[in-house]
């Protein structure tokens, strides 16, 4: 839950000056085991040089950022045996995938 919150709380941000801000929420399941949850926003746009640098601790963009936000939900999808990651950033969309590994724990 962390994880997802913090990805929206960003996609907030990124649309802030977009007077037609749009965050997209998809999930989906196919057989290999994993769900995956894609949210995507049409704000400001993750410069390329910037991209390699967005999971490492106390990067940031934001004039308040702390830059722990990404690198802490990284390391939260790495210990509940999922990723996470930028699948692209560009003029239609910035779009990030959560992958969590399926499991039978609610199901009992």
């Amino acid at each position: 839950m962390q994880v997802i919150l913090n990805i929206l709380k960003n996609a907030v941000f990124a649309i802030e000056e977009n007077k037609s801000g749009l965050i997209t929420i998809k999930i989906f399941s196919i057989d290999d085991g994993y769900t995956t949850i894609e949210i995507g926003n049409n704000g400001r746009i993750i410069p390329e040089e910037e991209r390699e640098h967005i999971f490492i601790p106390f990067f940031t963009t934001k004039e308040s950022g702390s830059g722990i936000g990404l690198s802490v939900s990284r390391q939260i999808m790495r210990l509940h045996r999922g990723s996470i990651k930028l699948i692209h950033s560009d003029e239609k969309e910035t779009l990030f995938a959560l992958k969590f590994r399926n499991t039978d724990e609610f199901n009992n």
